[in-house]
């Protein structure tokens, strides 16, 4: 695997500009969505998943909302940097972030995946809820996706 190390971040990471940068670079600016759009909601409490190669670069990032009451919690903007696709880098995130959401006693996750990450996250266990729907921002199919983490 390309990366070294998976470090959890809160808004205050002095390198979280990076995480925005390449979360528009890969999820959002390929798809026609200005810069200044609303594609990044802050959410006081949000945590990151961020994978750092040897040299501390970011390879890719994952976010988990704040509880918002119950115990479900949401995954948001999960992506992988292109040169480091197909090596387990978002299948880290993903373990990252259903350990850390374990650990503040949540009982299931639930995610708006893309049509292209459906299988990906099958295999990782989320099953399908709801019919498919486009993107407001990006017009890409979605679908919400569920997982025990009983």
């Amino acid at each position: 695997m390309p990366f070294t190390d998976i470090v959890i971040v809160t808004h205050d990471w002095p390198r979280f500009g990076e995480v925005l940068d390449l979360s528009y670079d890969v999820l959002y600016g390929p798809f026609g969505v200005a810069r200044d759009a609303e594609w990044y909601h802050p959410a006081h409490g949000s945590q990151f998943a961020v994978a750092l190669d040897e040299g501390g670069r970011i390879l890719g990032t994952a976010r988990l909302l704040p509880v918002a009451g119950g115990v479900s919690r949401q995954v948001r903007q999960v992506m992988v940097a292109p040169h480091a696709h197909g090596q387990g880098v978002g299948r880290l995130l993903m373990q990252t972030l259903e350990d850390l959401a374990r650990s503040q006693d949540a009982e299931e996750l639930w995610l708006n995946a893309r049509y292209t990450a459906y299988g990906f996250y099958e295999k990782l266990g989320y099953f399908f809820e709801g019919p498919e729907f486009a993107s407001e921002l990006t017009g890409i199919a979605h679908r919400t996706m569920r997982k025990s983490l009983a």
